[in-house]
Parts: structure tokens; sequence; C-alpha cells
């Protein structure tokens, strides 16, 4: 009867381990879902791909987006809807959308998997729940890219102002500091007169 009751508790210690390692299996394939940043899959991609999407871009996208039990919530396929047309980089849409489409040559066609919080957060949209990781499929139909003289004023831009509160900066530090000369001048002067009288 010893001998029995201790292969019924090696067998007790046996079972406890495998749940043990289960439920931890079960926990880290929990945590490998919530992505933290948009998960890409090219499922089409030309075979010349000259130019790549990027900030500013003007362009054109298909797109099917659907919950994970694959329930839809938006298409340009539907009657009403239609491509949708936007410059890239403007917050026009979700930011996993646009991260998704960054990239992307003219015809090629992905998957993404946008976790919530680079889509409708906690508080959803629509017919979509809180806290949902969605999925889109995206075609990117047009691209057209930014003109020279629009990449040009982007840049003087961004380098202006950096250099004009440089510049105004300099001119308030200057006339604090010629503000403050007179002051100096003038009591050297009325020191001078003290010393002849």
């Amino acid at each position: 009867s010893s001998g029995i009751n201790a292969e019924y508790g090696q067998l007790m210690i046996l079972q406890l381990v495998i749940v043990l390692l289960f439920d931890g299996c079960a926990s880290l394939s929990t945590t490998s879902k919530k992505l933290k940043d948009v998960l890409i899959t090219v499922e089409y991609r030309p075979e010349t791909c000259d130019m790549f999407a990027e900030d500013g871009d003007k362009i054109t996208i298909e797109y099917t987006g659907y919950l994970e039990n694959g329930l839809e919530f938006d298409s340009t396929k539907l009657p009403e809807r239609g491509p949708l047309n936007f410059t890239l980089g403007t917050n026009t849409v979700i930011p996993g959308l646009e991260r998704g489409i960054l990239g992307m040559c003219f015809g090629e066609r992905r998957k993404l998997v946008i976790p919530a919080h680079l889509a409708y957060g906690n508080q959803g949209y629509r017919t979509i729940p809180g806290d949902s990781t969605i999925f889109f499929d995206v075609a990117l139909t047009r691209l057209k890219k930014k003109s020279i003289l629009e990449r040009t004023v982007t840049a003087v831009q961004f380098f202006m102002f950096p250099l004009t509160t440089s510049i105004i900066i300099f001119y308030l530090w200057q006339k604090m500091n010629n503000s403050e000369e007179p002051s100096h001048t003038s009591n050297r002067k009325s020191k001078r007169n003290r010393r002849r009288n």
C-alpha cells in the first residue's frame, strides 16, 4: 500500500507540473498577441518598385477592415464608399494604418494587423469594440510624390523656425545689454564729477 501511495503522490506531482507548464505557455501566447507595433505582411509587390510611399505623398488606397472574428467593419468596395484619397502623414487616418502604408509602392498589397493603441483605443468606434486589434487588407492604387517646389518649401519652413527664433533671442539679448550700458556710463560720469569737486 505504501508503494501505491508513493506512485499516486508522484502522479499528482506530475499532473501539477503539467498544469503549471500549460498555464505558463497560455500566458505567453496571450502576451505575444499584444502587439506593440503594426504587423505587416506583404502579399504582393511589383517587380519594379521605383517609388515608395512616404509622408507628404498624395495617395489612393483600397482597403477592407475587419475584426479578429472576421466581421467586416469598413471597406472601399461598399457602394457608398470608394477609394480613399489622402496625404500621408497628415493624421487623416488612424496611426496604425499610416504606419502600415509607409514604404508601399504603387500596386503593392499588404495585410496589416493593428493593435488597439494604434487604432481606436479602449473607446472603440461604431461597430469596433474597445481594445480591439483590427485587420486591414490594403492596396496602394495611386502614388503622387511631392513636387520639388513642395519639398523645398517644407525644408525652408523646417529650417526657418529655429533660425527666426535664434534671431529674435539675439535681438532681445542685445537690446537688454544696450539698455544696461547707459546706466553704467552715467554712474561713471557722476563718479568723475565727484572727484573733481
